[in-house]
């Protein structure tokens, strides 16, 4: 339950995903999935390249997707099928600004 039991602890915002890392000496908390994939592809090294621009490109999306991402597909979804007023204009930029970044 991310609301209860000390899960606070782990993220500070109650929110998922969350992790504890309790493979070395002292537990490392991390939170928000885009540290959590940067701090697993730097611990086994893997999917994070070393070298430059392959790197920047790989970094670039990433931060995107943490950005971007969902604040298109949320902003839609909301409202597309959860605002109690339908907004043409919301939901038509939302939509266009979503199928833009998808193709």
């Amino acid at each position: 339950d991310q609301f209860g039991s000390g899960f606070v602890e782990v993220n500070p915002n109650s929110k998922i995903p969350a992790m504890m890392d309790r493979s070395g000496k002292k537990p490392v908390r991390i939170f928000e999935s885009g540290s959590i994939l940067l701090y697993l592809a730097e611990k086994f090294s893997e999917f994070l390249p070393t070298e430059q621009p392959a790197r920047a490109e790989t970094l670039s999306w990433l931060f995107w997707q943490m950005g971007s991402a969902p604040y298109l597909g949320g902003g839609f979804g909301h409202f597309y099928v959860y605002a109690p007023t339908k907004i043409e204009y919301a939901i038509d930029r939302f939509a266009m600004e979503t199928k833009r970044q998808m193709d």
